[in-house]
C-alpha cells in the first residue's frame, strides 16, 4: 500500500486563512483522512486533526473532488476585486516658507490637499506637478493652470478638488472657450460622462470659468458620489480640450 504523502508547513508559504470546516477528505488512492479545514494555498491545504494537530497536505495528493472544493475556498476568501496599484501621476508640494505657517491653517491645508489628490490618482491619470500656497489674503481660493494654488479664506476637501480642476485647466486651458457656445459645453467627452450620470438629456452648462453641475463650486454641491463625479467630469473635458 502507498504511503499517504504528507508535508510539513513550509515557512515560507503564505496561507489563506478561514474558518474551521470538519469534512473527510479522500486521497487520489481512496484512503480518508478526517481534519478540520483551517486555510489552504495553490499547493497544499492544512488540516486540523482530531488530537488538535495541524497537518498539511499537498493538493495533487487529494481526490479531484477535494481538489475542487479547495479551490472553491479560495476563490471565496479571495477579495472581491484585486486592489488597484495606487497611481501617483498628481503630486503637490507646499510653497516655500510653509515651515512658517500657523500650524492649524498648516494641517488644514495638508489635509485638504491630500484627500483631493488622493482622489484625483484613484478615478484618473493626471500628470502634474501642484503647488499649495498659504495665501490668507485671497478672499476663498484660486489656480491657475501653472499648478499653483492660493488657499485663503475657505479650507476643505470640496474646495481642493475644485481648485485642482483649475489647476487641470477647468477655465484656464486655452481652448476651454472653444467648447462653450451660448452658456453650454459642447464637448462629446464630456457630455456623453454627463449623460451616463443624468440621463440622455441632461446639459452641461459652461462660464469663463466653472462648469454644473458637478463643477463643485459650492459646499452644498458635494458629496461622495458628487466628488467622483466632479473628477471623472474633469477627466472628460480635458480629453475635449485636447489635454493628454
Amino acid at each position: 500500500m502507498k504511503t499517504f504523502p504528507l508535508v510539513l508547513l513550509a515557512a515560507s508559504a503564505v496561507f489563506v486563512a478561514t474558518a474551521g470546516e470538519t469534512r473527510t477528505w479522500v486521497s487520489n488512492d481512496g484512503r480518508p483522512i478526517e481534519g478540520e479545514y483551517l486555510r489552504a494555498n495553490s499547493e497544499a491545504v492544512v488540516l486540523r486533526k482530531k488530537d488538535g494537530g495541524e497537518l498539511s497536505v499537498r493538493l495533487r495528493f487529494l481526490s479531484a473532488a477535494d481538489q475542487e472544493f479547495v479551490k472553491q475556498k479560495l476563490a471565496a476568501e479571495a477579495p472581491a476585486a484585486k486592489e488597484e496599484k495606487v497611481r501617483n501621476d498628481l503630486k503637490y508640494q507646499l510653497s516655500g516658507g510653509s515651515e512658517k505657517w500657523p500650524e492649524d491653517r498648516k494641517k488644514r491645508i495638508v489635509d485638504s490637499m491630500d484627500a483631493a489628490v488622493a482622489l484625483y490618482n484613484k478615478i484618473g491619470s493626471f500628470k502634474k506637478q501642484l503647488t499649495a500656497n498659504n495665501s490668507p489674503g485671497t478672499p476663498t481660493a484660486d489656480a491657475n493652470y501653472n499648478g499653483w494654488i492660493n488657499w485663503g479664506g475657505t479650507i476643505s476637501t470640496r474646495v481642493a478638488l475644485h481648485e485642482i480642476g483649475h489647476t487641470l485647466g477647468i477655465g484656464t486651458h486655452p481652448n476651454w472657450q472653444s467648447n462653450i457656445k451660448e452658456g453650454l459645453w459642447t464637448g462629446k467627452h464630456a457630455l456623453e460622462q454627463l449623460r451616463e450620470f443624468d440621463g440622455k438629456d441632461a446639459v452641461l452648462h459652461a462660464d469663463r470659468m466653472h462648469f454644473w453641475p458637478y463643477g463643485l463650486n459650492f459646499d452644498n454641491e458635494s458629496s461622495k458620489e458628487n466628488d467622483v463625479r466632479h473628477v471623472k467630469m474633469v477627466m472628460a473635458m480635458r480629453k475635449d480640450m485636447g489635454i493628454d
